[in-house]
């Protein structure tokens, strides 16, 4: 028979680095598998944070990416450049 898992006692648990898992378990009446599910959910939840703002770019990565445009867009025009006419007469 499967009871149910306070996941909100077991999260709070979690953020006391002292106590083991097994310790959590322990103390929420649950197994330790469901304390490891619990964590891993846990974790993924907090690096994939939809609310939390990313930080704008910064000079130094707007001149990065503006250099990489500025490469592939020149390569294009000297590669076009260089082609031959597309009749393969002369001009």
């Amino acid at each position: 028979m499967s009871t149910t898992v306070d996941r909100a006692l077991v999260r709070h648990l979690l953020l006391d680095q002292s106590l083991s898992y097994r310790e959590i378990a322990r103390r929420a009446n649950c197994s330790d598998w469901s304390v490891r599910s619990i964590a891993h959910e846990f974790d993924a939840d907090r690096f994939t944070d939809p609310a939390e703002p990313c930080d704008p770019l910064t000079a130094t990565e707007w001149s990065v990416i503006a250099g990489i445009a500025v490469l592939l867009v020149g390569g294009m025009c000297f590669a076009a450049w260089r082609m031959p006419p597309p009749d393969g007469g002369v001009m």
